[in-house]
C-alpha cells in the first residue's frame, strides 16, 4: 500500500484524470522505484491500538458532556459553592453529588442536567473499564518488557505508554530518529526559494493520535528532568515563545523514546 499524496505525478496528470491515466502513473513510478510503501500493522496490534485509541474517544466525548453542564449552569446563573471555585475539584465524587441534589435551575424542571449528569457517569464506568483492559494489557507478555521501559521515560504515562506501543508496533521499522520524529510529525516543515526561506516548527504530516500526546509529555518532562528543563530554559531566554520551545523539547523526547526501545535500556533521568 502507498500513501496517495506521496505518488509523484504531473499538472498534465491532475487535469486529465482517469483510471487509465493513474494506473500508467503507479506503473511508472513503481518500476523507477519511487513509491514508498505504508507500514501494514500485525494482526495481533490491531485490536489493542483500537481499544487505546477508544480510550481518547471516550475522554473526548466525555468532556463536550461536562462542557455542555457548565454552560448550562452558567446560563441558569448556578454559582458554584466556595469548594469547588478550583477547577481541579470539580468532576470529584461531591461534586456531582452537588450537582444532582442541590443545583436548581430557572425552570421548574432539570431534566436536561440530569440527563447530562447520566452520561457523564456512563462515560465514567466506560472508561474505568478500558482503563482496566489497558492494565491488564501492559501485564501481557507481549507489552510489559517494552512497557516498562517506556514507564522510565520522564513525562510517560501509562496511557501514552500504551498509544505509543499500539502505534509503532514494530520500533525497527524506524532507521534513525528523524525518521521516527517524522511518523511523529515532529520535524519542521521547510519551504526555500531562492533568498527566500520558511521553517515552520513542526509539519501537518504524521501521526495525529500521538504527535499532540509527545507535545502533552513534554510540560511534564521539563519538570522532572534536569536536561530537558535546562534546555526549555535556554530557549526561552533566547527570545522563544513557549509554546514553540516545547516542540523542540518533544523533538528531544522522541529521541529518548526511540533510544530507550531501540537499546530496550531503561532512561536514567538527569
Amino acid at each position: 500500500m502507498v500513501h496517495a499524496a506521496d505518488v509523484p505525478t504531473t499538472q498534465k496528470e491532475k487535469v486529465s484524470k482517469s483510471d487509465p491515466v493513474d494506473s500508467k502513473k503507479l506503473a511508472k513510478a513503481l518500476m523507477r522505484g519511487e513509491l514508498g510503501s505504508v507500514y501494514i500493522h500485525s494482526k495481533d496490534s490491531l485490536d489493542d491500538r483500537a481499544l487505546v485509541r477508544h480510550r481518547a474517544t471516550i475522554v473526548k466525548l466525555s468532556g463536550g458532556i461536562k462542557s455542555r453542564i457548565k454552560h448550562l449552569l452558567y446560563n441558569n446563573g448556578v454559582e458554584y459553592p466556595e469548594e469547588y471555585f478550583r477547577s481541579n475539584r470539580h468532576w470529584t465524587r461531591s461534586f456531582i453529588t452537588w450537582l444532582q441534589n442541590d443545583v436548581r435551575l430557572l425552570s421548574d424542571t432539570r431534566v436536561s442536567l440530569d440527563l447530562l449528569i447520566a452520561e457523564v457517569l456512563h462515560y465514567r464506568e466506560r472508561l474505568l473499564d478500558v482503563n482496566r483492559r489497558l492494565r491488564s494489557l501492559a501485564r501481557s507478555d507481549r507489552y510489559a518488557e517494552k512497557y516498562g521501559i517506556l514507564m522510565s521515560v520522564p513525562g510517560i504515562g501509562s496511557t501514552i505508554a500504551m498509544s505509543l506501543l499500539t502505534e509503532i508496533d514494530d520500533i525497527g521499522r524506524f532507521s534513525n530518529q528523524r525518521q521516527f520524529a517524522s511518523f511523529l510529525g515532529l520535524v519542521p516543515m521547510m519551504s526555500s526559494s531562492g533568498d527566500k526561506e520558511y521553517v515552520g516548527e513542526k509539519t501537518f504530516r504524521g501521526n495525529k493520535f500521538l504527535g499532540p500526546k509527545i507535545v502533552e509529555a513534554s510540560w511534564i518532562a521539563i519538570r522532572h528532568d534536569a536536561e530537558l528543563s535546562a534546555k526549555f530554559g535556554a530557549l526561552c531566554t533566547r527570545g522563544m515563545k513557549s509554546q514553540e520551545a516545547i516542540i523542540r523539547i518533544a523533538r528531544k523526547l522522541s529521541n529518548i523514546i526511540f533510544s530507550v526501545l531501540k537499546s530496550n535500556r531503561r532512561y536514567e533521568c538527569r
